[in-house]
């Protein structure tokens, strides 16, 4: 087993600073290097907002909740993924009050299991969002 510590003498070896730290005998090249080379393709959307044909979504929190869900819908299927795969989504509410009718529209669109979740009241989101959600999924093997 690789150690924290070696990981991390190795990466300041790479970066080009002295360490007196060895690395691994049982390692042929940087540690480093073998970060993030298994596993599956992950996905990653920006902040993601309640608009349709370009303008704001209407009807308070629960309408741009689910427009915003069917606009991450549409990103994820053109990038060969679907909510079933997505990991963790990151909600930015521009009232935390709004939270709980937030909720509501999330839990009954989205697939079970639900992918982790941080939600955050933010000072101001740009126009007259009151919603922002951004995702990570993973792209399934063909």
């Amino acid at each position: 087993m690789v150690s924290f510590t070696s990981i991390l003498s190795t990466f300041l070896v790479v970066a080009g600073v002295t360490v007196a730290t060895p690395l691994p005998k049982s390692a042929s090249q940087p540690v480093v290097t073998y970060l993030g080379t298994q596993g599956p393709i992950l996905f990653y959307t920006s902040g993601t907002v309640p608009t349709f044909n370009g303008s704001i979504v209407a009807g308070g929190i629960e309408a741009q909740t689910a427009q915003v869900i069917k606009n991450i819908g549409v990103i994820l299927e053109e990038a060969g993924t679907s909510w079933d795969y997505v990991m963790k989504t990151t909600v930015f509410l521009a009232n935390m009050s709004d939270y709980t009718a937030m909720n509501g529209v999330y839990s009954a669109m989205l697939p079970s299991p639900k992918p982790a979740r941080t939600a955050v009241e933010v000072g101001k989101l740009p126009g007259a969002f009151l919603i922002e959600i951004e995702a990570i999924a993973a792209i399934p093997d063909s």
